[in-house]
C-alpha cells in the first residue's frame, strides 16, 4: 500500500466508524418506537404455529413490518441436581433426556476480557514465575501449538495529526 492509500483508508475508516455509531444509535431509537407501537397492538397470532406469542403488523403506505412478541424463550441450561432437572427427569425418559441435553462441567474465567484477566491474575499471583506459567497454560493455540491471535484496528485510539510546519 502506498502512503496515499493508507491516508485515504484511515480517513475513510474514521468517517465510516463515526457514521456506523450514529446509525446504530438512530436504529436503536427507531426500534424502540416501533416496539412501543407493536406493544399497543392490535395483535394477531404468530405466523409460525410452533412459536408461542403474538404479533402486531405495523403498516405504512409502502411497507408491512411484523413486530413479534415471542413468549417462548427457553433456558439454555440448568444446574445439575436442580429442581428443573428433577422436573424434566420426571417427564421424559433417560434416553430422551440424553438426546436433548448434555452435562457440561468446566471452569470459566471470571473476567471475560483476557486483558482484564491478566491484570487480575497479576494482582492475585505475586510470584512472577507462577503468573507466567499460568498465562502460558491458558494461551489459546491452534492444532499445531501456535498461539492464536486476532487483528484489531484500534479506531478508538486513532489520533488526528497535523503536519509540522517548516
Amino acid at each position: 500500500m502506498t502512503n496515499e492509500q493508507i491516508t485515504a483508508d484511515i480517513a475513510r475508516g474514521i468517517f465510516l466508524k463515526a457514521r456506523m455509531e450514529k446509525d446504530k444509535a438512530e436504529l436503536k431509537a427507531i426500534e424502540s418506537r416501533l416496539e412501543a407501537a407493536g406493544l399497543r397492538g392490535p395483535h394477531v397470532p404468530l405466523e409460525d404455529k410452533d412459536r408461542e406469542g403474538k404479533q402486531a403488523i405495523l403498516t405504512s403506505p409502502t411497507h408491512r413490518l411484523p413486530v413479534r412478541l415471542e413468549s417462548d424463550s427457553l433456558v439454555g441450561g440448568f444446574d445439575f441436581g436442580s429442581d428443573t432437572e428433577k422436573e424434566i427427569s420426571a417427564i421424559i425418559s433417560t434416553d430422551q433426556f440424553n438426546a436433548l441435553f448434555k452435562r457440561v462441567e468446566k471452569y470459566e474465567r471470571k473476567e471475560k476480557d483476557g486483558h482484564d484477566f491478566r491484570k487480575k491474575a497479576k494482582k492475585a499471583i505475586p510470584d512472577q514465575t507462577a503468573y507466567l506459567k499460568l498465562i502460558k497454560a491458558l494461551r489459546a493455540t491452534d492444532s499445531d501449538g501456535i498461539a492464536k491471535s486476532k487483528t484489531v484496528i484500534a479506531w478508538d485510539a486513532v489520533q488526528l495529526l497535523t503536519p509540522s510546519k517548516p
